[in-house]
């Protein structure tokens, strides 16, 4: 009976204690599009993340790996079950947190490179004007930067610091 409780006692420990390196999920969701072994690194950190209990950026991110991960399948059918999942967990994290600059930007550049054909395009003006409206004040300087970067056009007044 120790033992059990011990094991669930750790198996608890080891959840509670996970960390994730937000920098490193920030640089593969970017590359993992283009890098299928980027596209490989991505799953598998995004593997522990609790759809359940894990942050909305977390599952947000989790959603665009089910997305990008549709793209490297090869069965149609394979394709659409990941779009659909990944498009769930998107749409479930941003209705958690609405004014989450970070999962904005991850739905409207997920929505913005999807074929015509998927139905996943109905935020991308009100994603668009939110980025446009609140990037400028991010504190977050890698996440600005990597907005900017991503989004170049978008921004008519764009820091000069920020641009490549």
């Amino acid at each position: 009976m120790k033992l059990l409780w011990w094991i669930c006692f750790m198996q608890l420990g080891i959840q509670a204690g996970q960390t994730f390196d937000i920098s490193k999920i920030r640089q593969l969701y970017i590359s993992a599009p283009g890098n299928k072994q980027a596209a490989l690194q991505l799953d598998q950190l995004m593997v522990p993340v609790d759809t359940d209990s894990a942050s909305p950026l977390l599952i947000c991110y989790k959603g665009a790996n089910e997305m990008i991960q549709a793209k490297y399948a090869l069965s149609p059918i394979v394709k659409f079950k990941k779009f659909n999942k990944g498009k769930a967990l998107i749409t479930k994290a941003i209705s958690r947190d609405t004014l989450n600059l970070e999962m904005r930007f991850i739905r409207y550049s997920i929505q913005s490179n999807l074929p015509a054909f998927l139905p996943f395009h109905n935020e991308l003006d009100d994603d668009k004007r939110f980025l446009q409206k609140n990037t400028n004040d991010c504190k977050d300087p890698d996440l600005k930067n990597m907005i900017f970067n991503y989004l170049p056009g978008l921004f008519v007044n764009q820091p000069k610091e920020l641009k490549n």
